[in-house]
Order: structure tokens, then C-alpha cells, then sequence
């Protein structure tokens, strides 16, 4: 378990260490001028019964993204007793204006309640096929898994805002748009859709980082103290991006696995990673395991150092005696020890549509805490033939496992 419920007692104690004054991060983007063009709270589902399937009704804006799929075949259950399981195949065989395939063809997604060891379902999983979320890149697809502690309303609320905040900071205004000799200035909205200047010229890592962050402080202004989630979203793009600026080491990661091929831009795929807490992305390329993400968990030296410089403590694994992992969305009552700054990566690859398989996936901790990275990619290459049902497998198999956890998996295929 991610959370530990404590008493008052206990909770009041851990309260006093806590500064009065927010962290450096959160204090600078406090008065984002974007903050008051963001969605509102999202409307309150009615609770689900244990074993019952998790099939609401998406929102507007992830109905709109979702809706614009080529040949995309509607909802199924897997065949489970009494199993909270959701399966979504999505497929996408449209082409951009330059004629590029999107950069991903299929998606098999499953969500797990797993009844037997969980009440409650506080999973979720987001995909923004490429060119239908509002990103001027029209060939990027956004993928996400979120796995909340303390409630389900934290989950609700990011299955909106984190695409929102995220395809906020991707905007492009030109240069003269941004105040003279000024690292911040006003945002500005075309078309509903806003337009923040002051991230022209970032990477896309830092446009993550700053989107994480945001999103962070509009969990707080919606009133949502004492819940979080783990959280691990990327960015996938196909072909050279000449939109943003590139990456100039202000990801922890910047690798490149496979030469690129300028001549043949089409099979390039780029990744842009970013996460809190123990949700996790792993490519399988080359038939290798090639993890994109970082756990911030109270096992990492790191983690337990920069949580102790700044006045609090780890007991019994836990953050505070709390929560197990060091970094999340919303968790406010311990924000200056569980932050929201993300891990971030950028990764690029060259793929072979007609030898190569390559693909990504997204977990959260439900299936991670029983599969190995290589174990997972190496089960997917021996199901290659059922991509639509691979992810309903790798559930399958970490329940199998002793999972004791909701289990969320998105397998996304590059070709």
C-alpha cells in the first residue's frame, strides 16, 4: 500500500513540522496567469460496488479526444468473474497533413480493481491520440496512469487537468508575443485554447516539469488536501520535431537508443517521460527493457536525503510514517516533503515498421511490484500476435503473482 491511514493524533503531530510557507517551486508559479482558465472540478461519480466494472462515462474533453479515432472499436469486458477489469483496444491508422503515420497505431489498455484484496478502484489511464487534444505538434500522442491514495477524487480530477495543463504549456506563441527583457508575461487564449508565453523556447521535459507543477497547485485550489497520486505520463512523436527547442540537460536522462535516420524521418520516434512517484514507463525496443521513468520511493538515498534537509523524517519505509512514496500530486498536508517535481526524460529511437516491434508501457505499482522491466517486455513480444489484449494479460499475470494492489496497464505499439 502506497497509503497508511493514521490517526488524528498522529496526523496532528506530523502537521506541526510543517512550514507555514510553501516551497520555492510552488510559490513562483502561484500567480500563473493560466490558473484562472482551468476546467473546473469535475463532476462526483457515483461510487462503485466492489467487483463492479470501472466503464464511466468520460468527460467532454476526454470524449472529444477519444472520439476522433480511426477505426477505434468500442468498450469491451473482459470475460472475469465478478472482475473489475476494463479493457480498451484503441486503434489509429490516419495520417498527419505530411503524411506521416501517427505514431501510434494501437493501444491495449486494462484496469483491475482486483477485488479480492482492494474495496475501491483508485486507478485511472488517459490517451490523447495524436492530433485531436489541441497540441500544435499534430503528431504527438499523449499516454498517462495514475494511481491515487487517500481517495478517488484526486484521479478524477487529473483524468482532466493534466491533459489540460499539459497541452497549456505546449503552445507556441512567436517571440514578440512575450514582454521585452521579461522571463515571465501574461497568457493569452485563441480559440478557447490557452496560449502560456512564458514557456517559449523551453524543452519539452521543462514544459512537462512546469505542467506537473501547475497541475499540482490546481488540486489544492479545488480543495483536494488529503488525497494523491503516483503519476507517469509521455509524450510520444513521430519524425524529426523542429517545434520546440531541444533538450539541453535539463532531463536526467537524455539517451538515444538506435541511430537516428534524417533521411527517413518517418521512422523516428521520440518519448518525452515525466513522473512522481513509483508509476512507471518502460520501452521495449530491441527486444530490451528500457526504463524511461524513476521511482521516488523512500528506498532511494537521494530521496530520503533531500526529504530529511528539509526537516522531516522516514519511519518504518514511510514518508512521515505515511506514505511510501516521496514525490506525487496533491498529498498538501506533506507537500514540502512529497513535491511535485517530476522526473523527466527525453529518448529517441529508430524503428523498422516492417522488422521492428517497439512499444511502451505504462503501470502503476499494482503490476510493477511483481513484474521485472524485462519480464514485462518479454511477455509482450511472446503475445505479439494479441496486441488488442496483451495489457488484459500482463494483469492477468500479476494477479497471478500475489498483485495486491488496483493494477492499471497501457501497452502502446509504435507500429
Amino acid at each position: 500500500e502506497t497509503y497508511t491511514k493514521v490517526d488524528a493524533s498522529t496526523r496532528a503531530k506530523a502537521n506541526t513540522m510543517m512550514p507555514s510557507t510553501s516551497n520555492k517551486e510552488r510559490t513562483a508559479l502561484q500567480n500563473d496567469p493560466g490558473l484562472e482558465h482551468m476546467p473546473g472540478n469535475p463532476p462526483k461519480k457515483e461510487p462503485q460496488a466492489p467487483g463492479s466494472s470501472f466503464t464511466s462515462t468520460p468527460s467532454a474533453q476526454q470524449s472529444h479526444s477519444r472520439s476522433k479515432q480511426q477505426d477505434s472499436p468500442p468498450s469491451t469486458k473482459a470475460s472475469m468473474p465478478s472482475s473489475s477489469v476494463r479493457l480498451n483496444p484503441y486503434h489509429d491508422h490516419s495520417e498527419t497533413n505530411d503524411g506521416i503515420p501517427p505514431p501510434i497505431c494501437l493501444v491495449s489498455t486494462c484496469e483491475e480493481m482486483n477485488p479480492s484484496r482492494r474495496s475501491s478502484f483508485e486507478d485511472c489511464s488517459i490517451y490523447a491520440p495524436s492530433g485531436t487534444w489541441g497540441c500544435p505538434d499534430a503528431n504527438m500522442a499523449m499516454l498517462a496512469v495514475a494511481d491515487g491514495h487517500g481517495g478517488r477524487d484526486i484521479v478524477e480530477f487529473l483524468e482532466d487537468a493534466l491533459l489540460f495543463h499539459v497541452s497549456a504549456e505546449l503552445q507556441i506563441d512567436p517571440p514578440e508575443n512575450v514582454v521585452a527583457g521579461s522571463g515571465s508575461s501574461a497568457s493569452t487564449s485563441t480559440g478557447g485554447r490557452e496560449k502560456r508565453t512564458t514557456t517559449h523556447g523551453d524543452s519539452i521535459p521543462a514544459r512537462l516539469e512546469r505542467a506537473f507543477l501547475i497541475t499540482d497547485i490546481h488540486s489544492k485550489t479545488m480543495g483536494l488536501m488529503s488525497s494523491g497520486a503516483t503519476v507517469a505520463m509521455c509524450l510520444v512523436t513521430r519524425g524529426c520535431n523542429n517545434m520546440y527547442k531541444t533538450n539541453t540537460g535539463d532531463t536526467d536522462q537524455n539517451q538515444h537508443h538506435g541511430k537516428i535516420s534524417e533521411s527517413n524521418p518517418e521512422n523516428v520516434w521520440t518519448i518525452y517521460a515525466a513522473n512522481v512517484g513509483d508509476a512507471r514507463i518502460v520501452l521495449g525496443h530491441g527486444k530490451k527493457a528500457h526504463r524511461l521513468t524513476k521511482d521516488h520511493r523512500t528506498d532511494d538515498p537521494e530521496e530520503v536525503r533531500r526529504i530529511e534537509d528539509s526537516g522531516g523524517f522516514i519511519f518504518k519505509g514511510r514518508v512521515l510514517g505515511i506514505l511510501a512514496v516521496t514525490r506525487s500530486l496533491g498529498d498538501h498536508c506533506m507537500k514540502e516533503y512529497v513535491i511535485a517535481k517530476p522526473y523527466t526524460s527525453e529518448n529517441s529511437i529508430t524503428v523498422a515498421p516492417e522488422t521492428d516491434v517497439s512499444f511502451i508501457i505504462l503501470a502503476c505499482d499494482g503490476l510493477w511490484d511483481v513484474i521485472k522491466d524485462q519480464e514485462a517486455v518479454d511477455f509482450v513480444l511472446d503475445r505479439i500476435a494479441e496486441k488488442e489484449l496483451v495489457a488484459k494479460y500482463l494483469v492477468e499475470e500479476a494477479l497471478k503473482r500475489g498483485s495486491t494492489d488496483n493494477i492499471t496497464v497501457s501497452v502502446a505499439f509504435f507500429t
